[in-house]
């Protein structure tokens, strides 16, 4: 079989991986038209060069995967120039590169990004653990966007005035102080006492839930989060968090990324100071 018949015979499988690959790294829908054609064009090149270049070592259609991964960073880089994700965001891993990647290199706003990633049916990602991805993330400046000369000036009233940026600036380094200073102290706690609370804070579980999965007796499990509570409630009082911040960071429906982003009048209606399961404690 020729390169050009093995092209034809595979044509709906290039486009079907390049919409895939589009698809997973959130292009919209012209752009990921756009890098359809690219991939078209460049396995055309050359005579079929990069098809020529099958050893038949793997099934074609894998080698293909392989080949439109690397055409769509070459496709990134030459749009974008290159990009690199940030040493916390390594250590984060890759939902967090994702995340940073969005609002830095392609200009999202945190609420743009979440939407985004958090929409797809079936999304691996929740916007609880997005914020409190976010909050851990080195600010960065987001590469400039060029705005058309024709945009309305109404759209400058959409903004929020220069006090709510204040504002909500304020709140943001609030909250990325108030995280860095909970993982300081998980980050001493042994590993199932840092697991225990990332699947009651993070994750959303309750006591029972959390006693199933780690096979552990329920009162030993409110047993143990009250002592962790308590510790954790030492070390912000020593940081120099407000009792009542303190409360609410450790209210019901709260959980360790101190849900700031969206107002205060999200953080002045939380629960009790005290955790509870239907009637219990915690």
């Amino acid at each position: 079989m020729t390169p050009e018949e093995m092209y034809l015979e595979h044509l709906q499988s290039i486009e079907r991986i390049a919409a895939y690959t589009a698809r997973r790294n959130h292009l919209g829908a012209d752009e990921a038209a756009e890098f359809t054609q690219e991939v078209r064009v460049r396995l055309l090149e050359n005579d079929y060069g990069v098809i020529r270049k099958f050893e038949g070592r793997s099934n074609f259609t894998t080698y293909l995967t392989t080949v439109i991964t690397r055409l769509f960073h070459q496709y990134r880089v030459e749009r974008w120039g290159k990009w690199r994700p940030s040493a916390e965001a390594k250590r984060l891993g890759d939902k967090a590169i994702t995340l940073e990647r969005l609002m830095t290199r392609d200009g999202y706003t945190f609420d743009e990004a979440a939407k985004t990633l958090t929409t797809p049916t079936g999304s691996q990602y929740t916007e609880a653990e997005l914020e409190a991805i976010y909050l851990r993330l080195p600010p960065r400046n987001p590469r400039p966007v060029v705005v058309s000369g024709e945009v309305s000036p109404d759209v400058a009233s959409v903004e929020p005035d220069a006090s709510e940026r204040v504002e909500r600036a304020d709140r943001e380094r609030y909250a990325r102080k108030t995280c860095k200073t909970v993982d300081g102290l998980t980050g001493t706690m042994a590993a199932q006492d840092r697991m225990m609370l990332n699947m009651r804070f993070t994750d959303g579980l309750k006591v029972p839930e959390i006693a199933r999965r780690l096979h552990m007796d329920q009162k030993k499990v409110y047993k143990r989060l009250e002592t962790l509570f308590g510790r954790l409630r030492k070390g912000l009082e020593g940081k120099g968090l407000g009792k009542d911040d303190i409360n609410t960071l450790l209210s019901n429906d709260t959980d360790l990324r101190f849900n700031i982003l969206h107002g205060d009048e999200e953080i002045t209606t939380r629960g009790p100071s005290h955790m509870r399961d239907g009637g219990g404690r915690i």
